[in-house]
């Protein structure tokens, strides 16, 4: 095996940071590529080149003021992202052993182990959003080190957690930019159950999808039922 899966330890907490920062940086350019995309954003694209033709009189001056709006658009995705990922790092993850390993809690953060390097993890504790679920969260793994099954066995760690603690029901949330994930849940048991605009004004104007997957968590005891 070239990974080790193990718990948390408080020498993991920068490398948790770096591989969720990361990790959620990548899909910046997925996002730009949507908004983009956007009917209104592309009207208001328009205006604007045709506005440029109008006032300098020359295409070509007006395409590359067109292209400095594009970088311009680019460089506001990228803010909103890093707000995101600052989110992230302001709440759970600005104490991890606080959020996640207290003792007596159903909850636990494991990180993946190669060569001494951290390169992914996976965590669960009770949802907030729906009393009585468990929300599996922080499903990182690094770029390189991704097709190789990792991310199947962080999250099979977390969900055999689960069973060990007779969690019944799971769930997670992920965003529509997260194509390879999608499938891997699937694959894992999970069930789409719903999706939402998250509240945010910069994703409504972009109809930025989240998805809230969600599966039944199986025991020892439900199997042998099964069987018989």
């Amino acid at each position: 095996m070239w990974y080790q899966i193990r718990e948390y330890c408080d020498s993991d907490y920068s490398a948790v940071r770096e591989v969720y920062s990361t990790g959620f940086r990548e899909h910046v350019g997925a996002v730009y590529v949507r908004t983009l995309r956007q009917h209104w954003v592309q009207a208001v694209l328009l205006g604007l080149f045709l506005l440029f033709i109008l006032f300098s009189g020359s295409f070509l001056a007006s395409l590359l003021c067109l292209g400095g709006v594009l970088l311009a658009g680019r460089f506001a995705v990228q803010y909103f992202f890093e707000q995101g990922v600052q989110l992230g790092l302001r709440e759970d993850l600005q104490d991890i052993r606080a959020s996640y390993m207290q003792p007596g809690q159903v909850s636990c953060f494991w990180v993946a182990e190669s060569k001494g390097s951290v390169v992914g993890t996976v965590a669960l504790l009770p949802c907030v959003e729906e009393p009585g679920a468990w929300e599996l969260k922080r499903i990182s793994v690094k770029k390189e080190f991704r097709g190789q099954g990792l991310a199947k066995a962080l999250c099979w760690t977390a969900l055999r957690f689960a069973a060990s603690h007779k969690v019944h029901r799971v769930v997670l949330f992920t965003s529509l930019v997260q194509l390879d994930a999608h499938k891997l849940y699937h694959k894992m048991g999970f069930h789409k159950e719903e999706e939402f605009v998250w509240p945010s004004l910069p994703a409504r104007l972009i109809n930025f999808l989240v998805f809230k997957y969600a599966c039944k968590v199986m025991h020892d005891e439900d199997r042998r039922s099964k069987k018989h």
